[in-house]
């Protein structure tokens, strides 16, 4: 049972790593215009690999959605600062009405403590001739679980006066599989423009 009971741990944290929760978002009350029909997007981040996924799973979300959409890596290949005027153009030249970029705020490092629980071992024993079934208690020792919890802001911009239309920020759990994480993330911010109007 000692040797189970991290493998339960396991199982229950990954059936919650594929939720992302947005803890907090703006919406800019004086935008009136009209929903968004061609959005770049922008993942922001050191690896490229990760920054295509990324890109590419929100692009196929968005277009699911009826939004136009065009992966950044398409048109520049770095999102650093020094890649400002490169980005720029790549704006302008995707013809997009909103750009929606997303970066990583921060990995904390959390543990989950599960306090100790009895176990039951059941046996089999006898008494007056009839087979009964008897069992023994012991208490399992207290279990910890090490965790990371992402955190990842995502703002949508107007391009027309680089004006920010909506901010979001979420916290999911730290994923082993980037596909699988970015489809869900930007499932859960697309399902948020929408219900704002935006999409």
């Amino acid at each position: 049972m000692k040797r189970l009971l991290p493998v339960l741990l396991m199982l229950l944290v990954s059936a919650c790593a594929t939720n992302t929760r947005i803890t907090n978002s703006w919406r800019d009350a004086d935008y009136t215009g009209e929903r968004f029909q061609r959005v770049l997007v922008m993942g922001f981040g050191e690896d490229g690999a990760n920054r295509r996924v990324f890109e590419d799973q929100f692009v196929r979300t968005l277009q699911a959605a009826g939004v136009t959409a065009i992966p950044s890596y398409s048109l520049v290949s770095g999102l650093s600062e020094s890649d400002l005027p490169a980005v720029k153009a790549a704006v302008a030249r995707s013809g997009a009405d909103g750009v929606l970029t997303t970066r990583l705020v921060g990995v904390d490092k959390r543990i989950a403590v599960y306090p100790s629980q009895p176990v039951i071992y059941p046996y089999v024993g006898y008494r007056r001739g009839f087979y009964g079934y008897y069992s023994s208690v012991m208490v399992a020792p207290p279990s910890t679980y090490n965790y990371e919890i992402v955190t990842l802001e995502t703002n949508l911009w107007q391009v027309v006066g680089e004006h920010l239309i909506w901010s979001g920020t979420t916290e999911s759990f730290a994923p082993s599989d980037a596909r699988e994480a970015s489809a869900t993330f930007a499932d859960v911010i697309v399902k948020a423009l929408r219900a704002q109007g935006l999409l």
